[in-house]
């Protein structure tokens, strides 16, 4: 019972272990196809902005992944980048920001 509990609990290590060395995805967001690239990603020749799609995942506090895939789902490129500062509010009022504003966040 004892090597059972053992194995199960060193199991459990390791796996949060990983999770607290490469970070947990917070959340996905796949940026708009009219939206521009982010620096350091290029659409590969003979592709066009349409041919691909680019998604946004926060990482952690301050990690941020962009990635590049074409239309069958491949994955083309990776950049990663820290966030910095808080989020930045586009439409507020005399309250705060508008909960139906958009929030932008600074990735170097």
């Amino acid at each position: 019972m004892f090597l059972y509990t053992t194995r199960w609990a060193l199991i459990t290590a390791v796996c949060i272990s990983a999770c607290a060395i490469t970070g947990c995805i917070e959340s996905t967001f796949n940026l708009a196809s009219e939206s521009r690239l982010p620096g350091g990603i290029a659409i590969p020749p003979g592709l066009t902005r349409a041919d691909v799609s680019v998604t946004l995942d926060y990482i952690g506090i301050s990690q941020a992944k962009f990635t590049l895939r074409d239309k069958t789902g491949k994955k083309l490129t990776t950049v990663t980048g820290k966030t910095k500062g808080n989020p930045v509010h586009l439409k507020t009022t005399p309250q705060g920001p508008d909960p139906r504003s958009r929030s932008y966040q600074l990735v170097a």
